[in-house]
């Protein structure tokens, strides 16, 4: 304006003046092609708010303008630069909007009065969308006809939504090198993009995933080849059991032992009886080793007592079974005769414990944890 003024002082005529300030009232129109430069400086150098002031942004290296809704881009001034929020946010039209949610879900809200063409631009910043949703608030438009917010929940997106006046639309979503349009679905509390809309985005990363699982699942099946085999070899052998008839049992070295239990088809031959064993004195104290035996009692001097243990000292397991046969040399004291020991129940025939005669026996069946069956010729 200073030259303007200069160039009224310089008029010649009071009647030049007052044409030069009406062209001032009514509009400025310059006639060369140079060029203007209006107000301009950073950010924190915006001036007071006042709708309808005008400045270039030296740090956002945009044209802006300030309305009701705050400050803004103006068309033309070229790419605006991205805001980076990581919180809520209420946008305006031109944002351009990086959004963070590595820490939390984030809500960003519509313009509440857009006008027809406002734009706003979305980008995944952290590509964590899919982790912690963006939920982009309506503020009472509707967002593709539908009365609902919407949720992005595509990691790496970037989209832009712009107001036809009616409602917003949402186009251009894109992940990676891939963009696709896409269309708002889903119910009126949880509107959504629709698979067709994200459809081939993460094809690559999908290809990438199979491949893992193929390779991992041909290692497992490896390891299962492998524990087959050793299971084959150590436990079965010869991998032709259920076909055999006859079943040898080792004769020699360690004991053998199967669990729970072994089935035989049509005949078992057992190639030695019941194990024996020897035993003298006047008073024998069952062994864990004696189950499944048949003890020849032999004492010369006196009678025989056999002692039957408490399962806290000798844990023969239930249903084990000792048998006992008297053939003592003794002249005139030949029984053989059952003690139980403090704990321990003895059930027989009318509390018989004793068996008297030479060359008979009697048998000892575990019943319980301390209770013993003694059965046979007793008196």
């Amino acid at each position: 304006m200073t030259t303007v003024i200069a160039a009224l002082a310089g008029a010649n005529t009071i009647n030049q003046m007052m044409y030069n300030v009406n062209q001032i009232r009514t509009g400025i129109t310059f006639s060369s092609n140079t060029a203007i430069r209006v107000p301009f400086g950073t950010t924190a150098q915006r001036p007071t708010a006042v709708s309808g002031a005008f400045r270039y942004n030296t740090q956002l290296a945009q044209f802006e303008g300030y309305t009701a809704e705050g400050w803004g881009s103006i068309g033309g001034g070229g790419l605006g630069a991205f805001k980076l929020i990581a919180g809520t946010y209420t946008a305006n039209s031109g944002d351009r909007l990086a959004v963070s949610t590595t820490a939390a879900g984030r809500t960003i809200t519509l313009p509440g009065s857009p006008a027809a063409e406002d734009i706003v631009e979305f980008i995944d910043k952290d590509a964590s969308f899919a982790t912690n949703n963006l939920t982009i608030s309506r503020n009472g438009s509707t967002i593709e006809g539908s009365s609902a917010n919407l949720v992005a929940d595509i990691s790496s997106t970037n989209f832009f939504m712009q107001y036809t006046g009616s409602t917003w639309e949402v186009f251009g979503i894109g992940s990676g090198e891939t963009t696709v349009g896409a269309d708002l679905t889903g119910t009126t509390s949880t509107a959504t993009f629709s698979s067709a809309g994200i459809a081939k985005i993460a094809l690559a990363n999908t290809n990438a995933a199979l491949a893992t699982k193929a390779t991992v699942a041909q290692a497992a099946l490896a390891n299962t080849n492998a524990a087959i085999a050793t299971k084959l070899t150590t436990t079965v052998h010869s991998a032709a059991l259920a076909n055999t008839n006859t079943f040898t049992v080792r004769t020699t070295g360690a004991a053998q032992t199967m669990q729970p239990s072994l089935v035989v088809a049509n005949t078992f031959v057992a190639q030695h009886g019941m194990p024996m064993r020897t035993t003298g004195g006047n008073t024998v104290t069952l062994a864990l080793a004696d189950n499944g035996k048949l003890l020849l009692c032999t004492n010369t001097s006196s009678a025989m007592n056999i002692r039957i243990p408490n399962n806290s000292s000798v844990a023969f397991p239930v249903g084990a079974e000792i048998s006992l046969v008297n053939v003592l040399t003794h002249a005139s004291a030949n029984t053989l005769g059952f003690v139980n020991t403090a704990g321990v129940i003895l059930n027989s025939k009318e509390a018989a414990n004793t068996v008297a005669d030479r060359f008979t026996s009697a048998t000892l069946k575990k019943t319980a944890t301390n209770t013993w069956l003694l059965i046979g010729n007793l008196a």
